[in-house]
């Protein structure tokens, strides 16, 4: 391969290859022969004096090298896409596509509520929503397959930017029956002889919850794990545990007395949503309008 001569197809094979560590595969994805994406990693690798696999017995496996490639390959066919999209883009705020990523509790409490109400305002406009965890939805922006997110949770990736959306209260919920209910005052140090129902790991909702317990030094007990707010809020009705949510993802359970959210003296767990989105990014009018819109609804 001359050098300067790398296109965007030999990186896209080489992407592909480094996520299926299968030659075969990847030849059959992409409708090519297995010599052909063979003769392409063989040629990147001698244009950049590395070696990108290591292939050990029928086994493909990427190198330090490979490894760090593969980032920057990344990213410069996330800019590609990106490219070809902005030139395509209609430039009125008022028509396009919106893939957006929104962790657990933002998609289901919030988000599809604003994007109702957006909709009506912007018929012509298409919104696609992915729900996940905030791990997930983290991974979903650093691989360009949706243009930017709602989350709770922690992203520590140096190419995800990060943007203040809307602050969050939660609170501890028990049961009706609890003993708690007729205590005045209650304390964090009571919380180490419940047990809590809590989400999965990876949750940014489970996150926050247990930095704060551990702050308190809190010596808490899982003693459930759920997937998602509503079977939580039924497990704690049911008696099985006492749990904490946000606040407003309660309200309906409080107000028929189904459950009863309780407060700590020493203990208040708040957290920031933030609106996340790749660094390399370009950043729409329908963007902007669609931000702006939610910046005003939001409660």
């Amino acid at each position: 391969m001359v050098a300067g001569m790398i296109n965007e197809r030999s990186l896209k094979i080489f992407h592909e290859v480094a996520n299926k560590l299968n030659m075969t595969e990847v030849a059959d994805n992409l409708y090519i022969s297995q010599p052909a994406v063979s003769q392409t990693i063989h040629e990147l690798e001698k244009e950049y004096e590395v070696k990108l696999f290591d292939r050990i017995g029928k086994r493909l496996y990427l190198t330090q090298e490979g490894e760090l490639f593969y980032q920057y390959v990344r990213r410069i066919l996330n800019l590609f896409d990106e490219c070809s999209k902005t030139l395509k883009e209609i430039k009125h705020s008022d028509k396009g596509r919106l893939k957006i990523g929104a962790s657990t509790t933002i998609g289901i409490y919030i988000l599809t509520g604003l994007i109702g109400k957006f909709r009506k305002l912007y018929p012509a406009v298409d919104v696609a929503i992915s729900i996940e965890n905030t791990r997930i939805i983290a991974g979903l922006i650093l691989e360009n397959k949706v243009d930017f997110a709602f989350v709770e949770g922690l992203i520590t990736s140096e190419e995800i930017t990060q943007k203040p959306f809307c602050d969050d209260e939660l609170v501890f919920i028990i049961p009706p029956e609890h003993h708690w209910t007729q205590l005045q005052n209650l304390n964090s140090t009571m919380l180490g002889s419940e047990k809590l129902i809590m989400r999965e790991p990876g949750s940014g909702t489970r996150e926050i919850i247990e930095n704060a317990l551990r702050s308190k030094g809190v010596n808490y007990q899982v003693g459930l794990e759920l997937g998602n707010m509503e079977a939580i809020k039924k497990a704690v009705e049911a008696n099985l545990g006492i749990a904490c949510l946000p606040e407003r993802c309660v309200r309906r359970e409080i107000s028929d007395n189904r459950i009863k959210a309780v407060k700590f003296a020493d203990l208040r767990i708040s957290r920031q949503r933030k609106l996340i989105y790749h660094k390399d990014k370009y950043l729409s009018n329908l963007f902007h309008t669609f931000i702006d819109f939610c910046n005003r609804e939001v409660l």
